[in-house]
């Protein structure tokens, strides 16, 4: 009798191609996805939030006495390159506030979709979208609160 070894198992392709062009053998892995995207959206939307409602009454404070009332509520006119010093940096840092305000928390809002949609921190992605979402609209109110706390007398 001759001794006959077993054949030899070849194995079955999984995937047709690869990046390589060739054929694979074996499951390609998964990408591992952490949950950093949708905490950094988190942590930045936050971030705009508790500043964006600082500095909004901190402006709103600063802006009360430059304010002038009307038999509706009150009025204001800051402009760029005022001839009041004070009146130029209040008109300088709302619109800093405005401007950097509305790019990073559009940032943070469309990378907490991101990260909701994606599954990529999606708690922290659904927190980062409401505080995104809420900083402007309570900005805006505690600005016209904190001007108006602050008018001078009629």
């Amino acid at each position: 009798m001759s001794e006959a070894k077993p054949p030899i198992p070849t194995p079955i392709p999984t995937s047709v191609t690869q990046q390589d062009g060739g054929v694979g053998y074996g499951a390609t892995p998964t990408p591992v996805r952490t949950p950093r995207l949708g905490l950094v959206a988190m942590i930045a939307a936050i971030a705009v939030f508790v500043v964006s409602l600082i500095l909004a009454g901190t402006l709103g404070f600063a802006a009360g006495p430059y304010s002038t009332r009307n038999p509706g509520g009150f009025n204001f006119h800051f402009n760029v390159g005022d001839p009041n010093p004070t009146v130029n940096a209040l008109a300088i840092g709302m619109l800093l506030h405005v401007f950097l305000g509305t790019g990073i928390g559009l940032w943070a809002l469309i990378q907490g979709i991101v990260a909701t949609a994606s599954n990529r921190g999606r708690r922290f992605g659904i927190v980062a979208i409401v505080f995104a979402g809420l900083a402007p609209g309570l900005s805006l109110i505690v600005f016209f609160l904190s001007t108006a706390a602050n008018l001078p007398p009629v």
